[in-house]
Parts: structure tokens; C-alpha cells; sequence
């Protein structure tokens, strides 16, 4: 079995085990991830499965969905935490506007943030705010294949994260995008 595929594994089985912070350096040595080549690849619903952040918010849990969602194509993405089962863009959300900074780094923007509610009727409930005082960052992306993502935030946080395959669920992203 290949480092990803144990790494893979490890993230799902243990997420809290020692030995992913090595197996992701290691696949990190390997990367020949470029934008200019791999940006689409990026495209779609990441579930975040470690992080070598201290914030609960950063970190796995088996309660709530903790999914970034990225369309690099048209520059926009959604971190989104949710209740785990529910196939909706419905819970705490932060709206980010992407760029391209150079061939590893992803520029972030964010622009909204709040509570994405469910419809009532034919009215979704929503209580994202604009964000009005700049807040920028970067992700630099040390990974890429198709089932796994490993990256670094501008304040040094190691992520790794593992695609998820919902069509249905994308599809809604883009919906919500566009309403903004």
C-alpha cells in the first residue's frame, strides 16, 4: 500500500494518530502540484479530516461536516460546517473570493459569513453578513491527487482533506453563490 493510500485511511480510521503529520510531509516531498496544470483538479467538496490546528473549528469531527468547497474556475469557495447527514448548504458558512497568487498559492478573500439556514417555503433563511473590514489569506497547496488534499494556510497550518463526491451538493453551492 502507497503513502496516500495509508494516509487516506489513517484520516478516516484515526484521525487523531501521530503518524499523519509525517505521512503528509512526506507526500508533500513528492507533489508536483502546479496551478497553471492542476487548478481544476481543485474543483469540489474537500472534507477536512486533520489539521494541526488547535481551534475545534480547524479539526475533524464526527459530528459535523467540515467541508471547504472550491469552483477555482470562477474564483469562488465556501467553508462550510454542518450537521453531518444533511445534504444542504445549511449551517455556518464563510464566502471567499479565490485568486491565483502563483503556482502553488491560492489567494482568499472572504466576503460574507454567518448562519445559512434551510428554506421555509419557498424562502431560504439566511443571516450572512458582508464583511466589511478586508480579511485576506492564502492556502498554498503542497498535494494534489484525486482523492486527497494537503495544504498550508498563511498561518502555518498544516490541512488535509479528502474529496468528497456529491454533484447534488455542489450544484447547491453554485446556486447559493449566484443568489449572493
Amino acid at each position: 500500500m502507497n503513502v496516500e493510500q495509508q494516509l487516506l485511511d489513517l484520516i478516516l480510521s484515526s484521525p487523531k494518530t501521530k503518524k499523519i503529520k509525517n505521512m503528509a510531509e512526506e507526500l508533500e516531498k513528492e507533489s508536483k502540484f502546479t496551478l497553471s496544470n492542476d487548478v481544476e483538479k481543485l474543483k469540489g467538496i474537500w472534507e477536512l479530516r486533520w489539521s494541526s490546528s488547535k481551534a475545534p473549528f480547524l479539526n475533524y469531527s464526527p459530528l459535523v461536516d467540515n467541508l471547504q468547497i472550491l469552483d477555482p474556475l470562477n474564483l469562488n469557495g465556501l467553508n462550510l460546517l454542518k450537521p453531518r447527514g444533511i445534504n444542504s448548504i445549511i449551517g455556518t458558512g464563510i464566502v471567499a473570493k479565490l485568486s491565483s497568487l502563483n503556482e502553488k498559492k491560492i489567494g482568499v478573500s472572504f466576503t460574507h459569513a454567518g448562519i445559512i439556514g434551510p428554506y421555509i417555503g419557498i424562502r431560504k433563511i439566511n443571516a450572512l453578513t458582508k464583511i466589511k473590514k478586508e480579511q485576506k489569506g492564502w492556502l498554498e497547496i503542497t498535494f494534489l491527487s484525486k482523492n486527497l488534499r494537503i495544504c498550508r494556510g498563511d498561518k502555518g497550518t498544516l490541512f488535509i482533506l479528502r474529496r468528497i463526491k456529491d454533484n447534488i451538493l455542489f450544484e447547491r453551492f453554485q446556486e447559493f453563490i449566484t443568489s449572493l
